[in-house]
């Protein structure tokens, strides 16, 4: 089951919702949005010949959009 799915069902079957209950929930839904970001970002890395600067460069652009959306997770 995903986080989602974890929280919905937790919405549905509790009569008290706080803040402070459906936090795990929300941090684990947050958490999967930004792991698919993640992969999702990485799946443009080029993989061919990037002998370039200009393949080099773009390259460094996804690694560091990678580290700004692990930043994003703390």
């Amino acid at each position: 089951m995903s986080a989602r799915d974890d929280l919905t069902t937790y919405a549905a079957t509790t009569r008290t919702i706080t803040a402070d209950s459906i936090a795990p929930y929300i941090d684990a839904v947050e958490k999967a949005a930004y792991d698919r970001a993640i992969e999702a970002v990485r799946a443009e890395y080029l993989t061919d010949d990037t002998s370039t600067a200009e393949d080099e460069a773009y390259n460094q652009g996804i690694s560091d959009s990678v580290v700004a959306i692990r930043d994003l997770k703390e």
